[in-house]
């Protein structure tokens, strides 16, 4: 279909784009209407882009949120792709694929330098480069067990949190990521902390005590379910204490759900092992700007490698040679023309003389995300390139990375 093309979302095109939503996945009700307005003040302008036919009807939308995540302890600017919608008599025409592409060029245009989804079609997002990244992890414990930690929390006792506290926890977060050099998870903005605090049905604590005994949890009760959307203690007892004023509610809710790093210090802190509910959610990335997201993500400060790429992306500003060079904690990617002797700036340490190693952009993503460089070989997403070379890409890259919150 050659008069398609992509243009913005504007707000006269809400009415359009929801009810293409309704038919795709089923109308929203009462509740989701205030959801759906309020999102919009989110993505318009510039962050919501549609298909349209020649006569200017809307065949499929799509957003781009703005998002922090961390990667390697450092905050990169990421585009969260949601609610990619289309309409059920243009299937099969390539509509998806060309939103897909309208979406990760504004995102570039825009600044991110990765993008995240959570897939409902792997297929579709496949072919327009992204590859599985992770899981969001979901893990249940007996409320009993979690209320038990109080006598580990040295007397601390949270208090109910408030939407001037919105700052500190945000703060809380940011340096809870940085300090764990994580990977993966989302930084919530201060502003958006105020719109939580301010949420009744929500439920926020947070632990100010001077001495390191700072934190905060948030969580919700729902269906005899208390489920921790976030929590982050900054000594043993704070996030004992934290835990345990959750597991409080344990004569209204047997059940604590939390969407945890798998290496949760509660995973330590409590007696028991999590229930057999262990629920994972798998979310996919690209990367869109190659040399900004090396220069932003954190790299670990023990390694230092520098091994030559081959790109072929369809996005023009990552496709090439590239010398990737990580020393110091710090990385960067440098083009690499094929008939230089050596890797641009290779370091001592250097490893991937020779031919490089070629990726496309699902390989790059993968690699990005801790997938070994042998697994990307069976896979068919990476050649060239030899042992040596495979293990300084994996040097660099490793981690297991995970995300917490759903979009």
């Amino acid at each position: 279909m050659s008069d398609l093309r992509i243009r913005d979302v504007t707000e006269a095109d809400l009415p359009a784009a929801l009810a293409i939503r309704a038919r795709s996945f089923g109308p929203l009700g009462a509740a989701g209407q205030a959801w759906w307005d309020g999102l919009a003040k989110e993505v318009l302008p510039g962050r919501m882009l549609a298909v349209v036919d020649a006569n200017d009807t809307m065949l499929a939308t799509g957003r781009a949120l703005a998002f922090e995540q961390v990667w390697g302890g450092r905050h990169l600017r990421m585009g969260g792709v949601a609610g990619v919608y289309a309409e059920p008599s243009a299937r099969g025409q390539g509509v998806a694929s060309l939103l897909m592409r309208g979406l990760i060029s504004r995102m570039v245009e825009l600044g991110d330098v990765v993008s995240c989804l959570f897939p409902t079609a792997p297929e579709l997002y496949r072919g327009v480069g992204y590859e599985v990244g992770g899981v969001q992890p979901r893990y249940s414990y007996a409320a009993h067990d979690v209320r038990a930690l109080r006598s580990r929390s040295g007397g601390l006792r949270p208090r109910p949190a408030r939407p001037e506290d919105a700052e500190l926890i945000h703060s809380l977060a940011r340096t809870h990521q940085q300090r764990h050099a994580l990977s993966g998870p989302m930084l919530t903005s201060v502003e958006k902390w105020r719109e939580y605090l301010e949420d009744a049905e929500q439920i926020h604590y947070v632990v100010d005590v001077e001495g390191g005994h700072r934190g905060f949890v948030s969580y919700a009760l729902a269906d005899e379910v208390l489920t921790v959307e976030e929590i982050v203690g900054e000594s043993p007892e704070a996030t004992a204490a934290l835990w345990a004023v959750v597991g409080s509610g344990s004569s209204a809710a047997p059940t604590v759900r939390g969407y945890l790093d798998p290496r949760d210090p509660a995973r330590l802190l409590l007696g028991s092992a999590p229930q057999v509910d262990v629920r994972e959610n798998v979310w996919m990335l690209r990367v869109l700007d190659l040399p900004g997201a090396m220069a932003a993500r954190g790299f670990s400060p023990h390694v230092t490698a520098s091994v030559e790429i081959v790109l072929d992306d369809p996005v023009p500003a990552n496709s090439g040679s590239w010398a990737l060079t990580v020393e110091s904690g710090t990385g960067r990617a440098v083009p690499a023309p094929r008939e230089a002797s050596d890797p641009a700036g290779a370091s001592p340490a250097a490893y991937g003389r020779g031919e490089p190693t070629r990726l496309g952009p699902r390989g790059l993503a993968a690699l990005w995300c801790g997938w070994t460089t042998s697994r990307l070989r069976l896979a068919g997403l990476a050649t060239g390139g030899g042992p040596e070379s495979d293990r300084a890409l994996d040097a660099i890259f490793a981690g297991s990375p995970h995300l917490t919150e759903y979009f």
